[in-house]
């Protein structure tokens, strides 16, 4: 089984407002990672999955101005932006050429793998993208996503896919970074107890699979290959040990829906909101709800009814009873520095 996803919808730009404002919570810890960057030269500057750039972009241009200030580089970088194969790179290097502030390039290949030659890269990037699994370990039984206590068995097999993959993010982000390099990395989590923020999104979007004409073969496959780790598990000594790794610093921040903020605190009507918001979760669950169709042997005339009356049915829903719109995200933000 795969299950993982292909890339985010066209509209991820346009719509990835909550991923942006805790990128841009991450510009101190940019700030104090190009600080204690120790290299004599940076040439290579990575970013982690990119898609379709409008959020990395913003990060690269603040680790540049970092380095400038601090003068820690006697020549202009470049800087890789990484995703996989299938993302909408047309998207991607559009922006760069509207934006010429840096010289981008891109590499197609997943970040659980090595992608970049050793001794390579300066400062590594990874904003809102390990939650992303290599692959779904296995469906879950009447849900969208694995909880501990609704699917027990379930979450065994995910946590330790999610152990996998970030033990080979690791390995190979250590095998890239030259000695003295640093890696910032952003991760949405779960809080303390284990829980979400977010989970009655989640149970929304599964309330409106039920809704359209699905088999029980595609009900059980439409589940998404995420997992939200613990701040504690993020910054785990014994990953560090093992791939050479200092912990420079850390912090856990939860970050409230700016959608639902405004909406909260009436900036928006209850229509704006259910627009607005529908559009951000589209734009990054679109291809788990094809994936489902396509691979349950749907034929492609039918996929596009289908999809709008999905999400048809997620925004009314959420224009009658915005609360299920109620979200806030747990993210940790570290800084790792290659011995």
């Amino acid at each position: 089984m795969t299950g993982a996803t292909l890339g985010m919808s066209e509209t991820y730009n346009k719509n990835s407002i909550p991923q942006k404002v805790a990128l841009q919570s991450s510009f101190d810890f940019i700030e104090e990672g190009i600080n204690a960057l120790d290299v004599s030269n940076v040439s290579i500057i990575a970013d982690y999955g990119s898609s379709q750039g409008a959020n990395s972009i913003q990060a690269m241009r603040k680790i540049i101005d970092c380095l400038q200030k601090q003068k820690k580089s006697k020549i202009d970088p470049l800087v890789i932006h990484n995703d996989l194969p299938t993302n909408d790179w047309t998207s991607l290097h559009r922006l760069l050429n509207e934006d010429k502030t840096y010289h981008g390039v891109a590499s197609g290949r997943s970040f659980y793998e090595q992608c970049l030659p050793t001794n390579s890269v300066a400062i590594g990037f990874c904003s809102t993208a390990l939650h992303w699994l290599s692959k779904k370990p296995c469906n879950i039984p009447n849900n969208y996503s694995v909880d501990c206590l609704r699917n027990p068995k379930a979450y065994k097999l995910f946590q330790q896919q999610a152990n996998i993959d970030y033990s080979n993010f690791l390995q190979h982000r250590s095998s890239e970074l030259m000695s003295g390099g640093i890696l910032i990395l952003v991760m949405l989590c779960c809080n303390a107890e284990g829980k979400l923020g977010f989970q009655c999104n989640f149970d929304l979007l599964y309330k409106c699979a039920q809704l359209l004409p699905m088999t029980s073969n595609e009900l059980d496959d439409f589940s998404i290959a995420v997992f939200f780790r613990s701040y504690e598990d993020c910054v785990d000594e014994k990953f560090c040990k093992q791939y050479s790794f200092e912990l420079i610093n850390s912090k856990s921040v939860l970050i409230p829906s700016p959608i639902y903020k405004q909406w909260e605190e009436k900036q928006i009507t209850n229509d704006e909101f259910a627009r607005l918001y529908t559009e951000f979760v589209r734009s990054w669950n679109e291809s788990i709800v094809e994936q489902t169709l396509i691979n349950n042997g749907r034929q492609q005339k039918e996929i596009p009814e289908l999809l709008n009356r999905f999400w048809n049915s997620y925004e009314e829903k959420l224009r009658n009873e915005p609360e299920k719109g109620h979200s806030s995200g747990n993210y940790s933000y570290i800084i790792l520095k290659k011995r």
